[in-house]
């Protein structure tokens, strides 16, 4: 604790501040008012006992007291903590009651006007879809607000999505739709969610592994309302996906980063310019879109156009691999040395 006189001149700067007496202090801390004037001319310190007390009546930290100066840092750590409270608490009420006030409104207006709920219906489950984006029902929970916010907006998402397809007397495109969102909600959420796992390392893997399951599953969803060559579109998804789950693959391994860059490039631009060939192949097309002639840009162009794509990438994935190599080699040099 700082000396008497210095301690004193303190407490009576937070006294007068708040517009208090010498007497109205000691009424609130039950003392005497010669006792509060003995503190403020540096006579004596005040009982250990009341320092909880004086901090709470003069509206300063113990650390404050203690040291006979204001914390500045403190208080405006605090004036920020309080702010950020205050709008927390706007941006959670002012939507909601927003939204009551809608609701309500619509709900009067559909009986009024049409003597039934129609389609109040769809407002409500519009605004029930609003409602988990912003402000959101991850308020009531205190861990894990991703994953319950992940799960909340995609099925009040769906939610709206069967109320218009039951609006509409359509439910043919309702399942598709679903499935759609959900490979978006999955490619978006779930690396994120798997990073804090035991698994985090799979994230990428496990996450385009999915992605394609689901895009077979949304292929196999289409065929039955619209019948077309089922098997060669699961297998061009297969061959789309490829790429990208093998490169996932060469992420986890241990080895230069420079060389698997190289590795992912190189993959990515052979699957890309031999998709059209596969196409071709699994749908039975005859179009040629990779035939090269740089003397004739009019009728070449797309196969002109992916030939110079292709020989960049892989140029550019010769040029990490060969970066990775010395990499290597150095640090192998290294470590002999």
């Amino acid at each position: 604790m700082t000396d008497k006189k210095t301690f004193g001149s303190f407490i009576k700067q937070k006294r007068t501040e708040k517009n208090y007496s010498q007497k109205d202090l000691a009424e609130k801390l039950y003392v005497s008012e010669g006792a509060v004037s003995k503190w403020e001319r540096g006579v004596s310190f005040p009982d250990i006992t009341l320092i909880s007390d004086i901090c709470r009546i003069l509206d300063i930290s113990e650390h404050e007291l203690l040291t006979a100066s204001t914390d500045t840092e403190s208080r405006k750590i605090k004036r920020e903590a309080r702010k950020f409270r205050v709008i927390r608490s706007a941006w959670f009420w002012v939507p909601t009651i927003s939204y009551a006030v809608a609701l309500l409104t619509c709900f009067i207006c559909n009986l009024a006007v049409n003597h039934t709920l129609s389609w109040f219906f769809i407002v409500l489950a519009s605004l029930l879809c609003a409602y988990t984006f912003i402000p959101t029902v991850t308020s009531f929970f205190k861990t894990k607000k991703l994953l319950v916010f992940s799960v909340t907006t995609y099925l009040s998402l769906c939610l709206l999505l069967f109320t218009c397809a039951v609006y509409t007397h359509d439910l043919s495109w309702f399942l598709t739709s679903c499935i759609g969102v959900l490979i978006g909600y999955e490619l978006l959420f779930v690396p994120i969610l798997l990073s804090k796992t035991k698994i985090f390392r799979y994230k990428f893997v496990i996450s385009f592994a999915v992605a394609c399951v689901l895009t077979i599953l949304l292929l196999l969803n289409i065929n039955i309302w619209h019948p077309f060559m089922l098997i060669s579109a699961i297998l061009i998804t297969c061959y789309a996906f490829t790429p990208a789950i093998f490169c996932a693959i060469i992420c986890l391994l241990r080895f230069d980063a420079f060389l698997k860059a190289g590795i992912c490039t190189f993959l990515s631009a052979v699957f890309y310019y031999f998709t059209g060939y596969v196409t071709n192949v699994l749908f039975g097309l005859t179009e040629n879109h990779h035939q090269v002639n740089f003397n004739n840009w009019e009728q070449c162009l797309s196969g002109n156009v992916h030939f110079i794509c292709l020989t960049s990438f892989l140029f550019i994935s010769a040029v990490f691999i060969l970066i990775g190599i010395f990499r290597i080699a150095k640090t192998k040099n290294d470590k002999l040395q």
